[in-house]
């Protein structure tokens, strides 16, 4: 088994770098079977990362009300997206990509996103209601990596076996 925490945003965008702060945070301190992994991209770069292992937690951003309200959003609720190209294909689209060719894809998938405001300045750094939304984010993946059977002592970090 192995689990894999995806921490995604862009690290020039300010609040947007929240996931890959968050796994910054965890490194370290998390099981031989928990790995770690940043990604600035989307789509179906979103695939290479996720490649091989059992089950997921991904850590990204959202336009919201509340900047700092951590969320969790089921997989199920994420709507397919309807574009005319691969460029702009969806979490759902790419794990359907990745069954149909037979690769080994998370078959659980959680998703926590922290809400942001609607204005990002480039080069600044995350606000302090983002950061504050750290413990939570920290606690939350801590309880689902324990209830998926991930809650070993802190190990090295390896990579998930990517079957390609």
């Amino acid at each position: 088994m192995a689990l894999v925490i995806l921490g995604l945003g862009n690290d020039l965008l300010g609040d947007d770098a929240i996931g890959l702060l968050l796994v910054e945070r965890l490194e370290g301190r998390v099981a031989a079977d928990v790995h770690l992994r940043r990604s600035a991209q989307s789509g179906l770069y979103l695939l290479e990362p996720l490649e091989g292992c059992d089950d997921a937690i991904l850590i990204d951003s959202m336009l919201g009300e509340t900047p700092g309200r951590v969320r969790e959003i089921d997989l199920a609720d994420v709507r397919p997206l309807r574009v005319p190209s691969a460029h702009y294909a969806g979490l759902p689209e790419v794990l359907a990509v990745a069954r149909s060719a037979g690769l080994r894809t998370p078959t659980r998938v959680k998703i926590l996103a922290v809400e942001i405001g609607g204005t990002q300045t480039i080069g600044t750094g995350p606000s302090p209601a983002v950061l504050a939304a750290i413990p939570e984010l920290l606690e939350r993946v801590a309880s689902t990596t324990k209830a998926w059977g991930y809650a070993g002592e802190a190990e090295e970090v390896r990579a998930c076996t990517s079957t390609a």
